[in-house]
C-alpha cells in the first residue's frame, strides 16, 4: 500500500520533470515543441487533482457521470485548452515551413 500511496506521486513528478527538461533541449527546441512539451508537463500535474475533483463530484447517490466530467474538466479544461492551442499553432507553423 506505501508503494501506491508514495509510487504513483513519485512517478507523476517524475514524468513531468522529464517532460520540463526535454522542452530545453536542442532537438525540441529547433522543433518548436518546447511550449507543447511543458504545456504536456503541466497537464501531467494536473490529472490526479482532476481526477481527484470528479471523484468527489460523485460522492452523492443520484450523481451520474456527467458530474464526474464537470468535476475533471473543471480543473483540466485550462490546461486542456491551452495544449490544444498549442499544438495548433505547432501544426500550422510546420506546414508553412514545408
Amino acid at each position: 500500500m506505501d508503494v501506491l500511496f508514495y509510487g504513483v506521486p513519485i512517478v507523476i513528478i517524475a514524468i513531468a520533470i522529464v517532460l520540463f527538461w526535454m522542452a530545453g533541449l536542442p532537438k525540441i527546441k529547433s522543433m518548436k515543441l518546447s511550449f507543447v512539451m511543458c504545456c504536456l508537463g503541466v497537464n501531467v500535474i494536473v490529472t490526479p487533482l482532476s481526477l481527484f475533483i470528479g471523484v468527489m463530484a460523485t460522492d452523492s447517490p443520484t450523481s451520474t457521470i456527467m458530474y464526474f466530467w464537470a468535476g475533471f474538466l473543471f480543473i483540466q479544461g485550462i490546461p486542456l485548452l491551452v495544449l490544444m492551442i498549442g499544438t495548433f499553432i505547432w501544426l500550422i507553423g510546420r506546414r508553412d515551413n514545408k
